[in-house]
């Protein structure tokens, strides 16, 4: 990746099992650790998921390439 940015083929939302692989993890330590740090999406009842974009946000701030306070936290609103 030449740009450094995200991996072709990665859809926009995710839901559980594919935010989990985006981040390669497993599915539950996704939804037991990192879910409830993030602003789920609802897009019905039964679909539930999380934007890319926060997913690396995340990621980022765990790596301490960003501030990691809640004014730079999206989901913490």
């Amino acid at each position: 990746m030449p740009d450094g940015g995200t991996l072709p083929g990665w859809p926009r939302f995710l839901r559980a099992e594919k935010a989990a692989a985006y981040l390669d993890v497993s599915k539950s330590q996704f939804l037991a650790v990192i879910a409830p740090e993030l602003k789920a999406i609802n897009l019905s009842p039964a679909v539930r998921g999380w934007l890319r974009e926060d997913l690396d946000a995340w990621l980022d701030a765990r790596a301490g390439r960003v501030a990691a306070s809640p004014e730079h936290n999206p989901w913490h609103q």
